[in-house]
């Protein structure tokens, strides 16, 4: 008998907005209003990542606990106390 192969594709779903925590909808009009330019990062980003000090973050002036940053052209806001990925737009 000869045995059946099954083929299990991996995917990734993306959806428009991917937020990890709430984050105040001023904050995310900003940071889709400045861009800045993107920076590389090694490695996926999700939900509690920490950006690495040697990144410059930068930050929303009317919420001094936000910080942003694009990746891929995405914007990507942390917290500025631990530099932790908070949102994500996809």
């Amino acid at each position: 008998m000869i045995g059946a192969g099954i083929i299990v594709g991996t995917g990734t779903a993306f959806s428009q907005d991917v937020i990890i925590r709430e984050v105040p909808p001023p904050v995310r009009e900003y940071v889709i209003a400045h861009p800045v330019d993107p920076v590389v990062i090694e490695g996926e980003i999700s939900e509690g990542y920490v950006v690495p000090e040697d990144i410059e973050l930068r930050p929303v002036p009317e919420a001094p606990q936000y910080g942003y940053i694009y990746v891929n052209g995405e914007p990507v806001i942390v917290e500025l106390e631990n530099r932790r990925v908070i949102y994500l737009d996809e």
